[in-house]
């Protein structure tokens, strides 16, 4: 019996040593941290057109907004000149009306010169 106990022990140490060495193996293996995969990659030639093109569009609406201010500033502009040109048209019309409807007065003939007495008219 001694045969097979022999057997049998170094059998159970080879398993007690298997065992204890996968545990030290899985331990260290537990305290390493896990790298995690990070894609840094270069954008591609989509993402960088879009991009661009998202920005092109943001231009043209910051654009377009400067536009639109710009009308508007016009526009009031264009209607406080023409309520100006307006109210002076009215006041010419009323400047008209007035001198229209004073009474008309014809010039004076100029008097002749007075004449030096003792000369009659036409003789030299």
């Amino acid at each position: 019996m001694t045969g097979h106990s022999n057997g049998s022990l170094s059998m159970r140490i080879v398993l007690v040593l298997t065992a204890v060495a996968v545990s030290a193996i899985i331990g260290v293996l537990a305290t390493i941290p896990i790298k995690q995969n990070r894609v840094t990659a270069a954008p591609d030639a989509i993402s960088l057109a879009i991009r661009d093109l998202q920005a092109s569009q943001q231009q043209v609406v910051d654009q377009l907004k400067a536009l639109q201010e710009t009308v508007s500033s016009d526009r009031a502009d264009v209607k406080r000149l023409s309520d100006e040109v307006a109210a002076l048209s009215a006041k010419l019309e009323a400047l008209q009306q007035s001198f229209a409807s004073a009474p008309q007065q014809t010039p004076a003939a100029p008097a002749p010169p007075p004449q030096p007495t003792g000369q009659k008219r036409g003789a030299r």
